[in-house]
């Protein structure tokens, strides 16, 4: 595996989270709860930023060997596996550099979303029924809980006003 730097420090990412597990494993660290949870939910934030980095190294690498051996050996089933492959390897790779992009003070925060149809009438508001929606299933999909903190509904169809808290990490970044 290359060695690490910039941006990315392997090691130094695998030195802090050994830091905390030493620091989990004392007596004492539940004495205040709060900062027990604050070390807790950094260290699986740290941890999921090394897997995922490990597990992007390593289906690079797995590209550069398909591409290897088909350089030496015209093969389809190789040829196959590499189509196959590759656009997944691209996608996490995109997925890993706006990751890297998420690293402002308040990117890693829970992100606070309010729809307002105003004016407009019933159409208005059925509109922001279908960006409540839209907005519920980007959520989903990116891994988001999704709590209704305010809902007031139209009054013949769709939503006067809805505010809603997208919790998760880099939720506001996203």
């Amino acid at each position: 595996m290359p060695a690490s730097g910039g941006r990315f420090d392997l090691d130094a990412l695998n030195e802090t989270i050994a830091e905390h597990e030493h620091q989990m494993a004392q007596p004492g660290f539940w004495d205040d709860n709060q900062a027990a949870q604050g070390v807790i939910d950094e260290t699986n934030v740290l941890k999921q930023r090394r897997d995922n980095y490990l597990s992007l190294a390593n289906g690079v690498a797995e590209l550069a060997d398909l591409h290897e051996l088909l350089t030496l050996e015209d093969d389809a089933d190789l040829l196959a596996e590499l189509t196959q492959k590759l656009p997944q390897v691209q996608a996490a790779v995109e997925q890993y550099q706006l990751n890297q992009l998420l690293d402002g003070p308040y990117d890693d925060k829970n992100a606070i979303l309010e729809i307002h149809p105003g004016a407009g009438g019933t159409e208005a508001q059925d509109w922001g029924e279908m960006l409540l929606r839209m907005y519920m299933r980007w959520a989903d999909q990116h891994d988001f809980v999704v709590e209704v903190a305010n809902y007031e509904a139209g009054e013949e169809a769709g939503v006067k006003s809805v505010t809603l808290i997208v919790k998760g990490h880099n939720a506001y970044g996203s």
